[in-house]
């Protein structure tokens, strides 16, 4: 029941009583108040939500930023094994640098994989394109008059290998160095076993031969800066090149 005493200045309109009569409230009081909350309300969740995308905006940009400061810092960096007096238990790791101690130790490692990677036969014609050809290993390891006439050499022979099924392991025997410390030449005798079929015999009827045969390659390489690729730089980090290579066959008696 609405009591006129109760309307002040025409702001409040309309008032209920509860079950005893007593505490009347104005409707339009009541709304007020539960807006006013809602808004509170609101008002402090979007606080809320602005603070926090402003904190992780934040995180993103420090974390964007050290990132950059550290990528220049993440780099892969190849080492160099070295077993210790020829143990199979004790090793040490060198970084690979220009300034390295054990600079001759990498550089025979090099010359073994070179010579390795020019002798070795399998009889598949396509491994052995990818392997000898443009864009493979040798070429790669060697200066372009280097590769040049090896490309000669095993184009004119190329139809000749896979004809005899030629399969060639090879072992290396020994490595040293030529003409003092600081020179750039190396002795590498090895031996090859080639299995192949000989010629002049039926198809039906071949039969693979193994012979073993003994060779000594001179290597003249060097570390050429120049030469270094960030793409390949854990196949060659120090740019090694080979400029100069010579092989001959060693009769043994």
């Amino acid at each position: 029941m609405v009591n006129p005493n109760q309307i002040e200045g025409g702001s409040k309109v309309f008032a209920i009583e509860d079950a005893n009569a007593r505490s009347p409230e104005f409707l339009e009081q009541m709304e007020k108040e539960k807006e006013g909350f809602k808004i509170h309300y609101y008002l402090w969740l979007s606080r809320f939500y602005i603070m926090t995308a402003v904190i992780s905006m934040l995180v993103l940009i420090s974390s964007s930023l050290a990132l950059f400061k550290l990528a220049p810092m993440v780099t892969v960096e190849p080492f160099l094994i070295i077993r210790q007096d020829e143990s199979q238990e004790i090793v040490r790791e060198e970084p690979i640098t220009s300034d390295m101690s054990s600079k001759d130790k990498l550089m025979e490692t090099f010359i073994r994989q070179y010579v390795i990677s020019r002798n070795t036969i399998i009889n598949d014609p396509m491994e052995m394109r990818s392997r000898w050809n443009r864009g493979g290993m040798v070429n790669f390891l060697s200066s372009p008059e280097v590769f040049d006439a090896f490309n000669r050499s095993t184009q004119a022979n190329w139809e000749n290998i896979f004809k005899q099924a030629l399969v060639r392991e090879v072992e290396i025997i020994s490595i040293g160095k030529q003409g003092g410390k600081k020179s750039p030449v190396w002795k590498v005798d090895f031996k090859t076993y080639d299995l192949y079929d000989e010629q002049g015999k039926n198809q039906a009827q071949k039969e693979s031969t193994l012979r073993v045969r003994y060779w000594t390659a001179s290597v003249t390489a060097y570390f050429i800066k120049e030469r270094q690729f960030m793409g390949r730089r854990l196949l060659n980090p120090l740019g090694f090149t080979v400029t100069r290579y010579s092989q001959t066959e060693v009769e043994i008696f």
